[in-house]
């Protein structure tokens, strides 16, 4: 092969080369390219991903205080109602007594009664003081009973109320369902439990300010609403 054909040979070989070096930049060009876009893209998801994780965990961090608060709710229902069972502990034994004592003072009744028929031979004076005393035990015997009555009532208020989340007893009305301001309370002047002197006290009924109905009649004083 002359010097020429390996001139030519070589300047080929050159050329070829040159075009192959064009080509892988080109393709580096190329993958340089991608590589910024595939950056892109994994900053555009790794920022996204933080704040997934970011929002995840303050739902994370509210969750725990709602189950905190659910727990304390929890522990304060259970406090009303232990100490609402042992009001109603004591409740029984008092309306246990009055029944012992209501029984123990009929049963000296019926006696004294008895006694009382068979003294219809007495005097006129020893009659009347008789019948006095007749009408004084009739007085204890109506005095326990109201007693008895208003026992239990009350005891009849210390049944376990429906709570809510924070422990408070809620009334409802049973026709429209309105509660809390819209439940009033006002005295029945039908019925009297008991006297301060000469001032009668009434028994308490709770109504709808919405529709009129009657919520719950009780003999409590001073109960929230």
């Amino acid at each position: 092969m002359d010097a020429k054909k390996l001139e030519e040979f070589n300047q080929e070989i050159i050329n070829a080369f040159k075009i192959n070096v064009e080509k892988s930049k080109k393709i580096i060009s190329d993958l340089k390219q991608d590589v910024k876009v595939k950056e892109v893209e994994l900053n555009f998801l790794a920022k996204k991903y933080d704040d997934e994780i970011t929002q995840l965990s303050k739902i994370m961090e509210s969750s725990k205080e709602q189950i905190q608060e659910l727990k304390n709710g929890i522990d304060e229902q259970e406090k009303e109602l232990s100490k609402k069972e042992n009001e109603t502990k004591l409740l029984n034994n008092k309306l246990r007594e009055l029944k012992e004592e209501f029984a123990s003072t009929k049963e000296e009744n019926k006696e004294f009664l008895s006694q009382v028929e068979n003294s219809l031979s007495l005097k006129e004076e020893e009659l009347q003081s008789l019948q006095k005393l007749v009408e004084e035990k009739e007085k204890i015997i109506e005095d326990l009973k109201t007693k008895l009555e208003i026992v239990e009532a009350e005891l009849s208020t210390y049944k376990p109320p429906e709570l809510d989340l924070k422990g408070k007893e809620r009334l409802r009305c049973p026709s429209c369902g309105a509660v809390g301001k819209d439940i009033k309370e006002e005295e029945n002047k039908s019925k009297i439990l008991d006297y301060i002197g000469h001032t009668p006290i009434y028994a308490k009924i709770r109504l709808c300010k919405k529709c009129g109905t009657l919520v719950q009649e009780h003999l409590v004083e001073n109960e929230e609403v």
